[in-house]
Parts: C-alpha cells; structure tokens; sequence
C-alpha cells in the first residue's frame, strides 16, 4: 500500500508543479525502488504484478491530466511521427493478439505495457530544460551511490542491491564473487561521466572512477569489448575529419589482423562445433544430438544465437506471425502450450520446463516472437532516429556525443542482454534527446 501511495502524491505533486521530485518517484519504480527492492516487495496489491506498473499508473496519471491542461500537448514533432507509426502498429498486434489469436486483455496489457513507456516523451517534453537537467543530475548522484553499494557486494562477498545471488570467478588466479545485479542507469551514467560528467575537479574524477568501476565489476568480457569501442569513437570525435580518417584506417588494418588470428582459433574451437549445430536448426531432436547439453547452456554466444535461430525459425514455418509476430504473450499464458514447443531457452525454477518467451540473454528473441518482422523493425528504428539525431548534433551540444556513444553501447549489448528492451535506456535517451532539442529551439 505504501506503493501505491507514493505513485499518488507523484501524480499530485506533478500537478502542483513540483516536476523533479515527481519524476524521481517515477524512475524509483521503473528501476525497482532504485534497485533496492525485489518485485515481491512490491507487488502485493492484486492488479499490480511488477513494480513497473507504478511507473505506468503515474505515467498515465500525469498524461491525462496534462493533455486536459496543457495545449498542444500532443503536438506533431519529427520523433511524434515515429511514435506514432510504432503506436499503430502496436494497436493492430494488440487487435491481433486479442480477436484472431484470442488472448486475453489482461494478457495482452501486461505483454505489451513497457512499450507505452515511450509516452514518456510528451512528459519530458512539457517540462523545461533546466528542469530535465537537474533530474538527470539527480539521477547520476543515485547512480553513483547505487555503484558504491554495488562494489561493496564484492568487497563484503554479500548481496546489497536486489537481484540475483552472486557466481563465482577466477580473476588472476584470485576467486571473486559475480554479481548481475548492478544498476538499471549504470552504463547510460558511465558513458556520461567519461565524457560530459556534470561535475568538475576531484568530484568529477571520482564519480567517474566509482562509475567505471561498477560497469567493470560485472567482469563480463563483451561489456569491456564494447567499453573500448565506446573509448575509441569518443577519441576519434575530438580529431579532426582528415586524422580521424587516418586514425580510423590505422585502427581498421589492426583489427583486420587481429580478427584474422582470433578467427583461425576460432575455427577451431567447440564453439564453431555447437554454431555448426545451430545452423542445422533441428532444435526438436536437440535433446538426441552429440553434444552436452550443460556444456551448451554455458556456451552463452552459441546459447543466444541458438534462442534466436529457433524463434525466427518458427515465424518462417508460421508466415501470418511474420509482419506481427506470434501474440502478445506472457510466460505464464495458458497458450503457451498449443503455440509454442521451444527446446532452447533457460529452464524456468517452478516447472523445470524451457521458458519459451522471455529472456534476459538477447533482445532480438522477444522482439520477434511479439512483434514479427515488422515491429522488430519499427522498434529498432525508434533507437536509430535517436542515433542519428544525436551523430548530427555531437558538435552542436555535449550531451549529443555521449547519448550516441551510448547508443553504440546498446545495441552492442543487445547481443546478450535485454538492454534494448529496458524502459529506463530509452526513457534516458528521451529526456537527453529533449534537452538538447529545447537547446537548439533556444539559439535558432
């Protein structure tokens, strides 16, 4: 109850124009109280079954509100054009799912509710510069704290922040806890404080520090990959168009050489095995085939690129789930069974059965499944407008370098992650998008 209670006085002190402390109560829900509790702690109202659905009563409250109050709350910019094409296409999946697949409502909304997220826009639009400023700034101070907390986890060997318990992992022969449970903000704030931190002097180097620290902490070797790459186009942004073509070409004949060596290990490794396995596509006999099927499962690359393969397999045999994907579905639905028969998928702890829609190891494999090939498309384009826009304006405004740089690092994360399906990676490139489009309406 004391939940719900907050997301009220966010929506009544929004209204009272206090916008700031409203929008933090909306990001503690989207990031599960600020990645302090768990979702039991906070879903013990019956129509309530994530935290995030506070996020959306406030969401919702806000915009209704606004839209009777405020004129021209809706009106027609560039990115409400892509919203807009995206939001039709949800209501003919939503009527899809409902009348031809015959899901229930209930079903429906709770498959398809972080997508209304987006809306957001119109609420990060109706606020001033100044004021999305200081928000993000308040949000990279928790940020930071919630970093702190999150290396003391490996420091104590006990977990602080909710999620999952920690592994194990050798590091330079030293056997150090791995936990998965670092901050929903942490990589949009990390790539902020590399390279526009909003602070200066000691208070700079230290967030930084701290920030940095915690995105390594995770010890995951395709977050460091993508972290350098991240490092390299940042240098390369501050050359000047001919040294950063020569240091680009420089860069491109060291990976080549590099990529040439690795993939001659490659060839040879199991993992080029199990890829030949995936590319066979029999996943109904995958239980009979000649391989382990443990060893298989910790073979994260083969894993995700099998997840995926099975799903886009199945909308090839299923041609009407093509353009609007298979049904708006929930990984408890009752329709599971008479749709799905997946064999590739992480084992769900209640039934022992392959969880056969959600996962927390790629986000092309919910994509297509929900959406087909159509509304994977649509989706992903949200992100390559906002990629674009912040690559046109890196010399006009600060945060437009860091906001592409951090797109880079999304969908390089996407690979093995759900980073492009987390409300929260696109509601901060929204509020950093309208900071500097509100910058621009100032000096034109």
């Amino acid at each position: 109850m004391i939940f719900l209670i907050i997301a009220i006085a966010a929506i009544i002190l929004y209204v009272w124009d206090y916008k700031i402390p409203a929008m933090l109560f909306f990001f503690f829900f989207i990031t599960a109280g600020y990645d302090l509790f768990s979702e039991d702690e906070m879903t013990h109202l019956g129509f309530i079954t994530k935290g995030v659905d506070f996020a959306f009563f406030i969401q919702m409250g806000i915009i209704t509100i606004a839209c009777f109050t405020q004129k021209k709350y809706f009106r027609i910019d560039k990115f409400t054009l892509c919203l807009s094409i995206f939001g039709s296409f949800l209501v003919i999946c939503i009527l899809n799912s409902k009348f031809l697949i015959g899901l229930s409502w209930a079903e429906i909304l709770r498959s398809v509710r972080y997508q209304f997220f987006w809306l957001v826009y119109f609420i990060f639009r109706s606020m001033e510069k100044e004021q999305l400023e200081r928000l993000l700034r308040y949000l990279f101070i928790i940020t930071v704290v919630l970093s702190v907390l999150y290396l003391l986890q490996i420091v104590l060997d006990k977990r602080i922040l909710s999620g999952m318990e920690a592994y194990r992992i050798d590091v330079f022969g030293v056997r150090l806890p791995r936990f998965y449970n670092q901050p929903k903000m942490l990589h949009f704030f990390t790539v902020m404080a590399i390279f526009c931190n909003p602070y200066q002097g000691k208070w700079k180097w230290i967030s930084t520090i701290i920030l940095v620290l915690a995105f390594l902490g995770a010890f995951h070797r395709n977050l460091y990959g993508i972290l350098t790459l991240i490092l390299i186009f940042g240098y390369s942004f501050k050359l000047s168009r001919l040294n950063r073509t020569y240091f680009l070409l420089r860069l491109g004949i060291i990976l080549i050489s590099i990529l040439t060596i690795a993939g001659t290990q490659f060839m040879k490794s199991r993992t080029f095995t199990d890829l030949q396995f995936v590319k066979d596509g029999d996943f109904a006999e995958v239980e009979d085939m000649d391989i382990e099927m443990e060893d298989f499962y910790k073979s994260t690359f083969t894993f995700r690129l099998a997840h995926l393969v099975e799903r886009n397999q199945y909308l090839l045999e299923h041609p009407k789930a093509m353009l609007l994907g298979a049904g708006l579905l929930t990984d408890d639905s009752n329709n599971l069974d008479r749709l799905f028969d997946f064999k590739i998928g992480l084992l769900a702890d209640a039934t022992g059965e392959v969880v056969q829609i959600g996962t927390a190891d790629i986000s092309y494999s919910p994509l297509l499944i929900k959406f087909g090939y159509l509304g994977t498309a649509l989706y992903v384009a949200l992100f390559i407008y906002l990629s674009v826009f912040f690559y046109k304006n890196k010399k006009k405004h600060p945060y437009a370098v860091f906001s592409f740089l951090f797109c880079i690092l999304l969908f390089g994360t996407s690979f093995f992650s759900i980073s492009l399906l987390m409300p929260v990676n696109y509601l901060l490139l929204l509020m950093s998008y309208v900071i500097i489009q509100k910058s621009k309406e100032q000096y034109e």
